[in-house]
């Protein structure tokens, strides 16, 4: 009889430890699939704050990218300008006779216009690139490429054809003539170095090469990237 006993307790024994064990199996299951549940929603929060932020980000560098398009054009036709007096300069079309009917040729070496980038939403950009994850943005990637080549090129233009501006007036300041050049004055000595002399067809030549050909260039290069990326930038805010 006793060892009936035992054996009924041993199988009650065994069975609610079974039991136990299964109830403690499943209150782990449960809990690490509420963790992984509470992961994934926080994953796919974050996702969703990183997108609100990027997609106002993207805005930014677009109001920027505008604005550089629409600084650009004035700058292209004062260039425009400077290339249509230099080359008649440069072919002779004037004399010291002549040279006096225009007023912009005396002035072709020493004016020049810089470019500067619009450049708070491309920081803002790089920000928001090096504190997320995300690298495989192609539009994101291609937009910080753009600036980073661009802004440096146009940097580095903007300093060079001012420097080579300084030196053509510091140049005039060393002639007699300099302060009837400031007062708007046309002397004779003027109109010969100005329609005449080889040094300043040079002077021209050099300004039309450095300036209003290469300096020009490089504005109108980013104003057509700029446009490209702009349209670029309205195919993602739309698809959102």
């Amino acid at each position: 009889m006793i060892s009936i006993f035992r054996k009924i307790r041993k199988k009650f024994f065994s069975n609610k430890l079974s039991s136990y064990l299964l109830y403690a199996i499943g209150e782990i299951v449960l809990v690490m699939i509420g963790i992984l549940l509470a992961l994934q929603v926080n994953n796919w929060n974050e996702e969703r704050k990183q997108n609100i932020q990027l997609k106002s980000i993207l805005k930014k560098v677009r109001i920027d990218l505008v604005a550089d398009t629409l600084r650009a054009k004035p700058i292209l036709q004062f260039y425009d300008s400077i290339n249509k007096y230099s080359t008649k300069v440069i072919n002779k079309d004037y004399d010291a006779k002549t040279i006096q009917s225009c007023l912009l040729c005396r002035s072709l070496t020493t004016l020049y216009q810089p470019f500067v980038v619009q450049d708070k939403g491309y920081n803002m950009l790089k920000n928001f690139e090096e504190l997320e994850t995300r690298k495989n943005d192609s539009l994101q990637n291609t937009i910080l490429q753009f600036y980073k080549q661009m802004t440096d090129m146009l940097d580095q233009s903007n300093e060079f054809v001012k420097s080579e501006t300084l030196k053509n007036l510091d140049y005039f300041k060393s002639q007699p003539w300099f302060v009837d050049w400031m007062q708007g004055r046309f002397t004779e000595d003027m109109k010969d170095y100005f329609g005449e002399s080889v040094d300043y067809r040079n002077r021209v030549a050099s300004n039309f090469i450095l300036a209003s050909q290469n300096h020009a260039n490089f504005i109108k290069v980013h104003r057509d990237n700029a446009v490209e990326l702009i349209d670029q930038i309205d195919d993602r805010l739309e698809s959102n």
